[in-house]
């Protein structure tokens, strides 16, 4: 999976995919990762597939427009702290993984729910918290599906924004993919018209 993500999405530049629906490239994603351990025998669980897993996990940040119910902490501020601390290779969350979450929930004006439990959040804030919280881990690859879908005019600009300011830092990561559908560009015409995206005009064969 990583390597082909690196064949088609080389290094170095950010992408901006057609797609023909919202849900092209999450139903790409959902086949490849999640199905294999909900159809088939149970040696799915433990087989070759699963020692895969991990390792993608590590490499890829995804945002799909349904989230999973994957919480695994009781706050939203524990939540990305634990992302963070996983990405130093850390346990548990030390003292300056909160304050980095913190930070990050300041930047988008979401303090106010850094106490709250992840599973109590609405449709836009759960994404934009699950977004958070794959940025953090610092994957290789970051794919939104369709970034706008859920989420308020203002979080799109604001989410559009953080990732043009990221982007354009001496220290960008991941490669980022986002889909987008013809006839509904709006809410990126700014990356299109970047110099640190590229757009691609479908998502290529597996």
């Amino acid at each position: 999976m990583i390597e082909w993500l690196r064949q088609n999405f080389p290094t170095g530049i950010n992408y901006l995919v057609r797609q023909d629906d919202k849900e092209q490239i999450n139903s790409f994603l959902m086949e490849l990762l999640v199905a294999p351990f909900q159809k088939g025998r149970k040696h799915n669980l433990w087989g070759e597939v699963a020692e895969r897993l991990p390792l993608i996990g590590k490499k890829l940040g995804w945002v799909p427009n349904k989230i999973p119910g994957t919480f695994l902490t009781d706050t939203v501020e524990g939540e990305i702290a634990d992302a963070v601390a996983a990405a130093d290779s850390h346990l548990q969350p030390l003292v300056s993984h909160f304050e980095k979450s913190r930070n990050l929930l300041q930047r988008f004006k979401l303090l106010y729910l850094s106490q709250q439990h992840p599973l109590s959040l609405s449709q836009g804030e759960t994404k934009l918290i699950w977004f958070l919280s794959q940025w953090v881990k610092k994957p290789e690859y970051l794919i939104i599906g369709h970034l706008p879908s859920g989420i308020s005019s203002q979080r799109i600009k604001d989410m559009v924004n953080f990732l043009n300011r990221e982007c354009n830092s001496s220290i960008c990561y991941p490669i980022i993919i986002l889909g987008f559908q013809p006839g509904y560009t709006e809410w990126c015409n700014k990356l299109i018209s970047h110099q640190e995206w590229k757009v691609v005009s479908d998502w290529p064969e597996y």
